[in-house]
Parts: C-alpha cells; structure tokens; sequence
C-alpha cells in the first residue's frame, strides 16, 4: 500500500451541534509544514480551531470570523498574535463547493511586507493542479 498523501481532518455534519458544514481534507506536506513553523502545541491547536471554524462558515470564502483573501486560483488565511505570538502565518486553500469540502494545500511563515511570494504562490498552484488532477489519491 502506497504511503498515505492527504487526510480527512473534519467531516461535513461531524463536530459540536449542529456540525460542520464543510468536510476538510489536508495534504501530509501540508501537515508537516505547519508543525515546522508552530513549535508549541497551543500554536498548533489555535490553527486548528481556525479550521475548525472555517469549516462551520456558510461561505468560506467570505467567513465572518476569520481574515481570508484570494490568491490566484485558491484562498489563504491570514492568522498572526494570540498564541501565534509574532508568527504570521498563512494557511493556504481551495474550496470544492459541489462536494462541501476545503482542502489544505500548505502553510507560510510570512516574513516580508507585500504580497504573498511568487514562489510560494507557483507551490500552492502546483498542489491545487495536482490534488484536482487526483495525484495525492483519495484521502484516508
């Protein structure tokens, strides 16, 4: 069996009442770069409530509750402060409305002022494509 590349992390429906409206999937390289940038597990689980209460949004695109904004063909999220402390991080999605489902593609520690890098931009790109062309398989 192949080694596993992306996951469920939420179920539309599932959590406290009255549920999630949106499921979660998320990328392992995803997973993996968020605990490289969050070194305590409070900065890690502030993130995780963020998705979490993305995932209970009628529109994630346009929340009420959380700092998102376009870029190119996905969304990011902006976080920084509270357990975050100086960290500004950046969680980069897509939102696939006809399956009720966002996908985590990967996470940034923003340093610089101005726009999200090309570079980062060209990688998230590139893991969009690849999730909407089914090259991480089915998530587990």
């Amino acid at each position: 069996m192949s080694e596993k590349k992306i996951k469920v992390g939420l179920k539309k429906g599932g959590g406290p009442e009255p549920g999630y409206n949106w499921s979660v999937l998320y990328l392992i390289i995803a997973e993996a770069e968020a605990r490289k940038i969050l070194k305590r597990d409070d900065q890690y689980e502030h993130v995780i409530t963020q998705i979490r209460d993305l995932a209970t949004q009628k529109d994630p695109a346009h929340p009420t509750t959380l700092r998102i904004e376009p870029v190119k063909d996905f969304y990011e999220l902006k976080e920084k402060g509270g357990p975050l402390g100086k960290i500004n991080l950046r969680v980069f999605f897509i939102i696939e409305k006809e399956k009720r489902t966002i996908v985590l593609l990967g996470h940034y520690k923003k340093e610089e002022e101005g726009k999200t890098p090309s570079p980062v931009v060209r990688t998230m790109s590139r893991r969009r494509r690849k999730y909407l062309n089914g090259d991480y398989g089915d998530a587990q």
